[in-house]
């Protein structure tokens, strides 16, 4: 028989389990973010020694001039 304690009870856990969802997509979400900002990092390194590869070619040629 289901009891007034019991339902209680049940809310009560899956209260819990809300918090628990609720917490880890928070924490993902501040990983999303973290990740974006790596990416980023990332990708102005890309750029950056695409530059310095540009430099070193506009060197070389300078030189077999």
């Amino acid at each position: 028989m289901i009891t007034l304690e019991k339902l209680q009870e049940r809310k009560g856990t899956i209260q819990e389990d809300i918090k628990k969802v609720e917490d880890t997509i928070t924490s993902i979400e501040a990983q999303r973010e973290q990740l974006k900002a790596n990416l980023f990092a990332l990708r102005g390194a890309v750029q950056q020694v695409d530059f310095f590869i540009t430099e070193c070619e506009t060197e070389e040629e300078k030189e077999d001039e």
